[in-house]
């Protein structure tokens, strides 16, 4: 099936993201991991690092115990966000119409997370919380530029992961999986307000499509819990990560994406910038040699902040407008892709 593309475009009140204070090396983790598991864990692990292309990462989990909670946690991170993008669009809180959250590592399942950020903020309006990893932002935008096409009001989308906290570091925890998981992954969140095209803001939204390609295909990245498994609370809960079926589902990803954009009279090439969902610290050499583009045009932020999930695009591309780097008119193409069950989605903006 085709990609969905929403009509018209909006405007780009703020763009912002927080990280835990914590900045951890790989040597940091490797230690921690020889330390608390001992020297066989961290001699595969340090085998692995290098593949990921990944250099570091912040955490809100220690890494001098075996489990943490986090701090601060996810929904400390979506306030940080919060008052920032209020804060940079001279937007006060009343004004937001709706709150929508997307993550995969919430702090409660129920309550979802996004409530105790209502809370947190005393937030009196209507919030949801998509429980989905790298194409959450697609799936906000998908909700929020219909409703504020009807209501003329200011929309707020925030992404988050603190999947730090869902490693061990006791043996029966560990296989080669979970050390994949645990050199790859980063904490963080970010997020924007959107308004109507007819509000001044930094830019322009448009072109937001998504789509999926995951039918008959098993996941390439679960997570414990649920009504099919009430058991697993007797257990640990954990990400379980097939390495080899994301890898193969990668590169289809993005290719749909490249098609869904083709259909609309882009080229790769049109753009200033692209941010792809960076799951590898080396995702600028890989992209560029795979589709024959210019290195220099695509962001690849992960090598220092790793996987972020759900928090990924909106961490870069707030990065990115922020940065100075663009000029009136530069045009950023964004391509998300999910390797739970291999969704993919964007949007195109216009700066200025």
């Amino acid at each position: 099936m085709s990609a969905t593309f929403l009509p018209g475009s909006v405007s780009l009140l703020a763009a912002n993201h927080s990280f835990p204070d914590q900045h951890i090396t790989n040597a940091q983790l490797l230690d921690a991991l020889e330390r608390l598991s001992g020297k066989r864990y961290a001699k595969v692990a340090a085998r692995i690092a290098p593949f990921l292309g990944i250099e570091g990462r912040h955490f809100s989990r220690s890494i001098y115990s075996h489990t943490s909670v986090p701090t601060p946690s996810n929904s400390d991170l979506v306030v940080s966000v919060i008052d920032t993008l209020l804060e940079q669009s001279n937007t006060s809180l009343d004004a937001i119409d709706y709150l929508i959250g997307h993550t995969t590592t919430p702090d409660t399942q129920l309550p979802p997370s996004i409530a105790w950020v209502a809370e947190k903020l005393r937030y009196h309006g209507p919030f949801m919380e998509l429980r989905q990893a790298c194409t959450g932002f697609s799936s906000g935008l998908q909700i929020a530029i219909p409703r504020l096409a009807m209501l003329q009001k200011p929309v707020m989308i925030v992404g988050s992961e603190t999947g730090s906290v869902y490693f061990d570091y006791n043996e029966d925890f560990l296989d080669q999986s979970q050390l994949v998981n645990y050199m790859q992954m980063g904490d963080g969140a970010g997020g924007v307000i959107i308004a109507p095209e007819s509000e001044q803001g930094m830019g322009k939204i448009s072109d937001c499509f998504t789509g999926q390609i995951g039918v008959e295909q098993s996941p390439g990245l679960s997570l414990d819990g649920g009504s099919m498994s009430v058991y697993t609370q007797k257990g640990k809960a954990r990400f379980h990560h097939d390495a080899t079926n994301v890898r193969k589902s990668g590169e289809a990803l993005f290719q749909a994406s490249i098609l869904a954009l083709r259909s609309r009279g882009y080229e790769l090439n049109d753009f200033d910038y692209i941010i792809p969902h960076q799951a590898s610290g080396r995702i600028d050499i890989m992209l560029a040699e795979a589709l024959d583009i210019d290195p220099n045009k695509i962001v690849n932020d992960a090598k220092h902040w790793g996987n972020l999930g759900s928090a990924a695009i909106w961490c870069s591309f707030s990065k990115l407008v922020n940065s100075g780097k663009l000029s009136q008119r530069s045009k950023v193409v964004i391509l998300g892709a999910e390797a739970t069950k291999y969704m993919y989605g964007g949007f195109v903006y216009t700066h200025g």
